[in-house]
């Protein structure tokens, strides 16, 4: 027999869903005004996907954030699927430098006997300091072992964690339920994991993911360049799309070279809120990310 289920009428339940409306704000802000204009912030339980071509500077990006996040106090997990830590750890030290050491000197720049050592040494300082206590880098993990994870900070530090995936198809690749699964079905079953953690715990999940090789000279981005599932376009209430600036520049983007690098965010899918393109400006010598008007 068919259990009975009575109907709750809105009546009833008003109150409830007016006070989550005036709860519904952001738990944290963005280092760049770029991703808070287009995202408003960082919203628990909410699911971000960035995708981009090789090279153009995602895992810095996500990086610069997770920094900007977890020196302003708030739990941090990032799994690194394809960067050991200590490469993580350069990146984040030469920016901190502020401008004192390129990713190019700074290894040297560890040693004491180096000229730079000082500012390696204070950057280290304020990273060890402000930035290590709420910052967990892991490396390659199931989405299974990511949940527990979260779980345990929530349990430890009576916080919930702020979720960076470096990169979503590695992840997926690892998570795979089957060593030979075909990639848009362990991407579609990463992507369901990934949901049931940000919806269990209330976790944001800021995740990064390639794009398909037919996309690269793509003109018009969308939806369908996203690397290995459409399970993407639907699972996550923002995707977004990091691209070089159509606007005339006087470099290549290919540029080899130290120079700057004109890049704009465009919101492919904004759930919450409307799509709109972004500016920013790369600078991959000092491993930084700026706005651009």
């Amino acid at each position: 027999m068919q259990p009975v289920v009575s109907p709750i009428f809105e009546a009833e339940v008003l109150n409830e869903h007016v006070n989550a409306i005036a709860g519904d704000k952001p738990i944290a802000v963005f280092d760049l005004k770029a991703l808070n204009n287009i995202l408003g912030g960082v919203f628990p339980g909410q699911n971000y996907a960035i995708c981009t071509r090789p090279s153009v500077g995602k895992t810095t990006l996500a990086l610069q954030e997770a920094d900007k996040l977890a020196r302003d106090g708030h739990t941090v997990i990032f799994v690194s699927a394809e960067l050991p830590q200590h490469k993580l750890l350069a990146k984040s030290l030469t920016r901190l430098s502020e401008g004192e050491l390129t990713l190019s000197t700074v290894a040297d720049a560890a040693s004491p006997e180096h000229q730079k050592h000082n500012h390696f040494k204070n950057a280290l300082e304020k990273y060890r300091e402000e930035i290590a206590p709420n910052l967990c880098i892991t490396g390659p993990l199931t989405v299974t072992d990511l949940g527990c994870l979260a779980g345990s900070c929530i349990r430890e530090r009576g916080q919930v964690p702020i979720l960076f995936i470096d990169y979503l198809q590695l992840l997926a690749c690892g998570s795979a339920a089957e060593p030979f699964m075909d990639e848009r079905l362990a991407i579609a079953s990463c992507v369901k994991g990934l949901r049931d953690i940000s919806n269990c715990y209330g976790c944001p999940i800021i995740a990064l993911s390639s794009i398909t090789r037919t996309a690269y000279s793509t003109k018009k981005p969308d939806l369908s360049m996203f690397g290995g599932s459409s399970a993407i376009e639907y699972g996550f209430d923002a995707a977004l799309y990091l691209t070089e600036d159509d606007e005339k520049t006087e470099f290549p983007f290919d540029f080899p070279g130290d120079k700057e690098k004109r890049l704009k965010l465009v919101a492919l899918k904004n759930r919450y809120g409307i799509l709109r393109t972004t500016k920013l400006e790369f600078d991959g010598a000092f491993a930084t990310f700026r706005d651009r008007n």
